[in-house]
């Protein structure tokens, strides 16, 4: 549900922004009657951005739309800012021009809007199941809440802006349509690269990647402007002393009162709209979207023979136990355990012991939810039984043994997986030329040989083991590397 309102959220909020600055700017036009007009383009624009959007996905070219109703964005938000914060002598000269320019200023980026979040739809199912369930209830009314915010939204802003200055307003109107072509300019440079039409360069995709980047913080900018204009509607609010009350007639006193309560209510209205709004988007970005987190593996180390063992007792449980080797190097290798035994095994313990990494996807590890184990990379929902064979997004075996009530692995066999793994923490290690003791991280010299990294207190010792490494390494075997895919001990 969350992830709905945010999306929706993400694309309709300068929808609600910038219609109801233009709102108030009218207003002070003394053109309220055209202002409902609005309402129809507002529409319009939903209505052919949803549009524009079938076609396009019906059509397999949901990329050259979107690029083509972005830079038809970019026209109008740089035609209509242009027009609509003239001077007002000029503005009156040309009040048709800068009525039209209003109207479809909102248009398209209601259009724009509607597609962005639709094709943002697209890379989700509102529901999992094809019947009516407790999931597809929650997301759509997220959709509808954040509809509702939205609408709300609209005669809220043009109220708080009417305290403002038109100048005021006509600046951060200016500002919010600043923010939108930057954002729409990456997006068009970017569809323009997709389909081949402007060169691929780096710079080019770095102003992309910088401006989608910094591009999550324009909803939490847009919230910051509602606060800003509705304070400033509350410092404008209209004041009644007690002396002036006493002046006043009956209905003009309820009157005047009746004023003061309102105001202070479309300004209670809008912080608690500003409010919700960024509770939403924090929540979503601090938590909600986050992934999912591995469990501290339990650091085992072997005993004098290099085994491994963990008692069957422990592990049997049908949950997912991590564990941890260090190697020599540092390397920090993660393994689990689990039971993956059903019911038409008779109550047998089936225990797998596989390493906490995919062959495609890395070592970002799995988790378990309910009875599914997930691979927290990609995703993909792993059919419990089937671990402990390779192939897909399934944990990479490992060879173990089961000697009575233990599970037996080797380190010898567990280090084999070391450089399927990223991180390395500190210890200490030793030269294999000279002896000397050092830290793996501060180590001056270093040199890797069958997947394995060795340290060294100076380029002379280095040098040495390079000329001949089976002399100072043994005859350890290589470790295996991820792009060798699987391979069997």
């Amino acid at each position: 549900m969350l992830s709905y309102l945010v999306s929706f959220l993400h694309a309709f909020l300068p929808v609600s922004l910038m219609t109801g600055m233009l709102v108030a700017l009218w207003k002070r036009n003394n053109e309220r009657r055209r202002t409902r007009s609005l309402a129809i383009s507002l529409a319009v624009g939903l209505l052919s951005g949803i549009l524009v959007y079938w076609i396009s996905f019906r059509q397999e070219a949901v990329t050259s739309a979107r690029t083509s109703l972005y830079a038809a964005g970019i026209l109008a938000v740089v035609f209509g800012a242009g027009v609509l914060i003239l001077p007002g002598s000029r503005y009156r000269a040309v009040p048709v021009i800068g009525w039209g320019t209003a109207r479809s200023l909102i248009a398209v980026i209601s259009a724009v809007a509607a597609f962005s979040f639709l094709a943002r739809l697209a890379e989700q199912a509102l529901s999992s199941l094809s019947i009516l369930n407790t999931e597809l209830l929650m997301n759509t009314g997220g959709i509808l809440a954040g509809a509702f915010l939205i609408a709300f939204l609209i005669p809220l802003m043009a109220r708080v802006s009417t305290k403002s200055g038109r100048g005021v307003v006509s600046g951060v109107f200016l500002f919010a349509s600043i923010l939108l072509l930057l954002q729409w300019c990456a997006e068009v440079l970017l569809g323009l690269m997709r389909l081949e039409m402007v060169e691929v360069t780096s710079g080019r995709l770095s102003f992309v990647a910088k401006v989608a980047q910094y591009a999550t913080l324009l909803p939490y900018i847009q919230v910051g402007i509602i606060t800003a204009l509705s304070l400033l509607f509350f410092s404008g609010r209209t004041v009644f002393t007690p002396h002036d009350l006493q002046g006043m007639q009956k209905a003009e006193r309820r009157k005047a009162r009746s004023r003061v309560l309102f105001e202070r209510r479309w300004f209670q209205s809008a912080l608690v709209s500003a409010g919700v709004i960024l509770a939403v988007l924090l929540s979503f970005d601090l938590y909600a979207s986050r992934p999912p987190k591995i469990s501290p593996p339990v650091n085992l180390k072997p005993d004098s023979g290099g085994l491994i063992k963990v008692r069957i007792d422990d592990v049997k449980d049908g949950n997912l136990h991590r564990y941890s080797y260090i190697t020599d190097d540092g390397h920090v290798i993660r393994f689990f355990m689990i039971n993956r035994s059903t019911k038409s095994s008779g109550g047998r313990n089936r225990i797998s012991v596989v390493y906490d990494a995919c062959m495609l996807c890395g070592d970002m590890g799995y988790i378990k939810e309910k009875n599914e184990v997930i691979c927290i990379a990609c995703n993909v929902r792993i059919f419990t039984p089937s671990i402990g064979k390779a192939g897909g997004c399934n944990p990479i075996p490992l060879n173990y043994t089961i000697e009575g009530e233990y599970v037996v692995v080797s380190a010898e066999e567990l280090d084999k997986g070391a450089r399927y793994f990223s991180e390395v923490i500190s210890i200490q290690v030793r030269d294999p030329v000279t002896g000397k003791e050092l830290n793996n991280l501060t180590a001056p010299n270093r040199y890797e040989y069958k997947g394995r990294t060795y340290f060294f207190e100076s380029g002379e010792s280095e040098e040495k083991f390079r000329t001949s490494p089976e002399t100072y390494a043994g005859d350890r075997q290589s470790r295996y590397f991820r792009v060798q895919g699987f391979r069997e001990s």
